[in-house]
């Protein structure tokens, strides 16, 4: 076929729902079209319907090199992260949409969608398939005999749906904020940064795009009960040059969290890592395993400096301050497992204690 015909036949075969086909004629000739906007957004669409999210992502970030501002790339990419229930990021895109075009309904339902609807919805709409909703259109169905064969596809899936589905929503927590406390107005995502940064020092000097990534993820963090990972995002704002609405936005997110147990504590971050950068993982919880030395007790509280790593006595990982603000009972002698949160104090990385795991036989913590 001449590649001049190979787009309108591209766009055919996506009226047609024939995605498969739609993402082998255009891979067959991926260098002819790799500067053209109009190869990548087709191709990305083509791979959303086909459930290749990373493949769809791929292709319209190259579509976003060429045309940054075309309102059908940005209705698909606020599908992508509508998908991963980025619902503060989805929502940006939205009202960027909205802005300059009205009367696009794929992005008034959408955020109608996300302000009246929580986590556990989202969650829903993807895994049965209803997410497609918002979408890129495809247009007008030509009449062709597979249009049925697609048609019944569709629902047997919805059908065969219904008890995974009970399942998932059994088994999803529940929401943890109100998303419309915390949705930012373009004009607050415009403004997203200190005007006078003269009458402060800043640990991060982020630009606009880098504080809205930031404050976004923070909240998509928080939804999904990520709390280290949202603590991580929130630090970042709070040390920045971010503007006062945001920094205070961020603290509100922050008095969502719940400390954990050993039981419950997710990604919790290696030394190696907090090391790097200590004030990004202030109140984090960690669970590290070590031993203690140097020890201070009294009635009332307990400190040492806990050797990280070091409870083979192999290897020494770093030495941290830990304090508890109650008396401990802490065998020197054995490997122990810490549960504690992040601080810096006088500069350099600390831990506030709460739990200690600490087998009396010396078996594996």
């Amino acid at each position: 076929m001449p590649h001049s015909n190979v787009l309108r036949q591209a766009r055919k075969l996506l009226r047609a729902r024939r995605f498969p086909e739609v993402n082998s004629l255009l891979q067959e000739c991926q260098l002819e079209y790799k500067e053209s906007f109009e190869y990548h957004y087709i191709l990305g669409v083509a791979r959303m319907y086909l459930n290749d999210i990373g493949g769809a992502w791929q292709s319209f970030e190259q579509a976003r090199k060429i045309s940054v501002l075309d309102t059908r790339l940005q209705v698909a990419q606020a599908a992508l992260f509508l998908r991963r229930c980025d619902t503060p990021r989805a929502l940006e895109y939205y009202l960027e949409i909205q802005e300059k075009e009205p009367s696009n309904k794929i992005a008034k339902e959408a955020i109608e969608f996300i302000r009246f609807n929580d986590t556990e919805v989202i969650y829903e709409w993807v895994s049965s398939g209803k997410i497609k909703k918002f979408y890129p259109p495809l247009g007008l169905h030509p009449v062709i005999p597979k249009v049925f064969a697609v048609l019944g596809v569709c629902v047997l899936l919805s059908v065969g749906y219904g008890g995974y589905s009970l399942y998932k929503k059994s088994t999803l927590p529940p929401p943890r904020v109100d998303l419309k406390d915390f949705v930012l107005s373009v004009d607050e995502r415009n403004n997203a940064l200190q005007e006078d940064m003269s009458s402060d020092v800043y640990r991060y000097i982020l630009t606009t795009r880098q504080v809205n990534d930031a404050y976004s993820l923070a909240v998509s963090n928080v939804l999904e009960y990520k709390d280290n990972a949202a603590l991580v995002e929130i630090n970042r704002i709070l040390n920045s040059n971010a503007s006062s609405l945001i920094k205070q936005n961020a603290i509100m997110l922050k008095n969502n969290l719940q400390e954990p147990t050993f039981d419950t504590i997710k990604d919790s971050y290696p030394y190696s890592k907090v090391v790097e950068d200590p004030y990004l993982y202030i109140d984090c919880w960690v669970s590290w395993t070590g031993r203690v030395a140097n020890s201070v007790e009294t009635d009332t509280s307990y400190s040492c400096d806990l050797l990280v790593g070091y409870q083979d006595e192999k290897r020494l990982e770093g030495i941290v301050p830990l304090v508890f603000d109650s008396a401990m009972n802490i065998d020197p002698v054995l490997p122990l497992r810490v549960l504690g949160r992040l601080g810096v104090s006088e500069g350099k990385l600390c831990m506030y204690g709460k739990s200690v795991y600490q087998p009396l036989d010396g078996s594996t913590l």
